[in-house]
């Protein structure tokens, strides 16, 4: 794999994405914009490094990442990059070629502010296609036209405008704000990225990956719909959520049990962190919704940027205790799907437009919720087709998120066509 004609390609598709060379501006505590100056552009930081191990080892260990070279692949969800504003980079980039260049790692970190992980796909297909046409020509200059929609006007004239109160599963969503994530916000986005990226480089966190087959999906959505006995729609998104809910509930809810808060600790930590979860009586999980396919009209699958909203659902702790088995698997996913289908327009109106939003409230999840046992956030990327992207010299082996060491995140990815089904990946503390 040529780095040269990688990086050649990549310039040419930040030009149907040009906000990804923009920069980084605060413009009140917690608000951030992009700004795209044609005279001052914030390249991507692209970088490369050597490993001296064969490919076909590192994929007889599974493509652990902790094999990589030290340094080599930094994935992390803050802005980083420096303490000022002109050295955060928005697109970090770099690839691990190994012994004999018989195989190659490529990581890809784009803000999140910039791109969800549709637009994350969109891109990656775009780039990956002038990569291959280059391939079979290092001269050509023509790639066609994209038609990617960066601005976030687009979403703004969309979404319509809320005709009522702010529903009371959003009230529940949000979490109370509190003076250490209010100067958290207040704070630059480059001191804020270098603190939250030493705490997270200092975390405790284990991260695990699970294949669960296309056989055995299809065998819970079934059991899942013999059982409630209704024509009711039940997706692979519905019985993965289900099922990694009790898992994980199940898990933590043990070690919590086992290792409880005790003197000093059982009052400090939850005074610090604004939170308590002692008396809770439900489980939380929280899942992004793409909003694209839900408005009627609003044509935005050309759509780049973040048009995710949180959706979620709660289950009493007493449920989750139960042993697992199909009839709890049933009662979890409907209601995985009543929550997928209370995404209406409305709900979408008032998660974007139902007024403005405090300066802490993104950074409050992290900072409060993160040491709570009842809480998952979740992902499912297992949709896109990630193992499509040809460069021009064949597709991806293996596709896997960035290991951030961000505790209860879950991501859902597709596994290799061969092998089919879903991976699991797994983030706590």
């Amino acid at each position: 794999m040529s780095t040269e004609l990688l990086n050649k390609s990549l310039y040419k598709a930040i030009e149907d994405f040009p906000i990804f060379a923009g920069r980084l501006r605060q413009i009140q505590p917690g608000k951030l914009k992009v700004v795209v100056d044609s005279n001052d552009l914030n390249l991507p930081k692209f970088t490369e490094a050597q490993s001296s191990m064969d490919f076909a080892n590192f994929e007889a260990a599974n493509f652990n990442p902790a094999l990589l070279p030290d340094g080599a692949v930094k994935p992390t969800a803050f802005f980083t990059g420096g303490f000022q504003e002109e050295k955060i980079k928005l697109v970090d980039i770099c690839i691990v070629k190994f012994k004999n260049d018989r195989g190659v790692v490529l990581s890809v970190n784009i803000a999140h502010a910039v791109v969800d992980g549709y637009g994350f796909n969109m891109f990656m297909h775009r780039w990956a296609e002038i990569s291959k046409e280059l391939v079979s020509d290092c001269t050509a200059t023509d790639f066609g036209v994209s038609n990617v929609v960066y601005s976030r006007s687009i979403l703004q004239k969309a979404v319509p405008t809320p005709q009522k109160p702010l529903l009371s599963e959003l009230y529940k969503m949000y979490i109370p704000s509190g003076y250490v994530s209010r100067l958290v916000a207040w704070l630059s986005p480059g001191i804020r990225g270098k603190i939250l990226e030493y705490i997270q480089a200092s975390a405790d966190i284990s991260i695990s990956c699970f294949h669960v087959s296309r056989e055995t999906l299809d065998q819970l959505r079934q059991s899942v719909k013999t059982i409630s006995a209704t024509d009711q729609r039940i997706s692979d998104n519905d019985v993965l959520m289900a099922a990694i809910t009790i898992a994980y509930a199940q898990s933590i809810l043990k070690h919590k049990s086992e290792h409880p808060d005790v003197g000093l600790a059982s009052w400090l930590k939850p005074t610090l962190l604004g939170s308590s979860s002692k008396n809770l009586k439900n489980f939380v999980a929280v899942e992004a919704a793409d909003i694209r396919h839900r408005i009627p009209n609003s044509n935005l699958e050309t759509y780049s940027g973040n048009s995710a909203i949180s959706m979620m659902m709660l289950n009493p702790i007493e449920l989750l205790q139960m042993p697992a088995s199909p009839e709890v698997l049933t009662q979890v996913a409907l209601g995985v799907r009543k929550s997928t289908e209370g995404v209406t327009s409305e709900y979408i109106a008032q998660s974007i437009n139902g007024g403005d939003a405090e300066s802490d409230v993104v950074l409050r999840p992290l900072i409060y919720k993160a040491r709570v046992a009842e809480r998952l956030m979740a992902t499912n990327f297992s949709r896109f087709t990630l193992y499509k992207t040809d460069f021009g010299w064949g597709v991806p082996q293996f596709v896997a998120p960035a290991n951030t060491k961000i505790p209860k995140i879950a991501t859902f990815f597709p596994a290799h066509p061969s092998k089919g089904g879903v991976y699991v990946h797994l983030v706590d503390s």
